[in-house]
């Protein structure tokens, strides 16, 4: 067995794996933003549990941001990677806009 056919194996799934890419980093950045606000888990109700919850949200997105962009680029898989960071940048913007438009028509 060669060692280049893996490489062109995982070359080759590029395009499919970025389509899957961005649909698991927009429901890990989804999943992230309600865990930070109290949606899911335990609601914090100080100041000091408010602030823990954001920044592990924080931790976690960027480690998923920094792990997915280094281990899409060992595997040489141009296209799910910029997906995957474009996705993880623009996601996070496009949800805090959806989230004041839903409660902006609330009020």
């Amino acid at each position: 067995m060669s060692a280049i056919r893996p490489w062109g194996q995982a070359k080759l799934a590029g395009g499919h794996v970025a389509a899957i890419e961005v649909l698991v980093d927009l429901l890990v950045c989804a999943v992230l933003l309600l865990a930070s606000v109290g949606v899911i888990g335990t609601e914090p109700t100080t100041r000091a549990e408010e602030t823990a919850a954001w920044q592990s949200a924080g931790q976690l997105y960027f480690g998923w941001l920094v792990v997915g962009a280094t281990s899409l680029a060992l595997l040489r898989m141009p296209k799910a990677l910029l997906a995957h960071v474009s996705t993880m940048l623009l996601s996070p913007i496009a949800l805090f806009v959806l989230l004041l438009l839903l409660s902006s028509g609330r009020g």
